[in-house]
């Protein structure tokens, strides 16, 4: 009985979590994975550039 009342304490603290993400983001705001480097243009498919991970380069935004 305590195990069921802690998970539904757990669930409902949970569901509020993600409400009050989902009330704080912008309205246009997405997730999005960078497919190439952002440095040197290879395709990483979002893990780090094997040839920039040792570089100090500052990002081109």
């Amino acid at each position: 009985m305590t195990l069921l009342l802690l998970g539904i304490g757990l669930g409902i603290v949970l569901i509020g979590a993600i409400f009050w993400k989902y009330l704080k983001t912008p309205k246009f705001d997405y997730v999005s994975v960078e497919l190439n480097c952002k440095h040197c243009g290879d395709r990483t498919n979002g893990l780090k550039c094997p040839r920039c991970e040792n570089k100090k380069i500052s990002p081109k935004y």
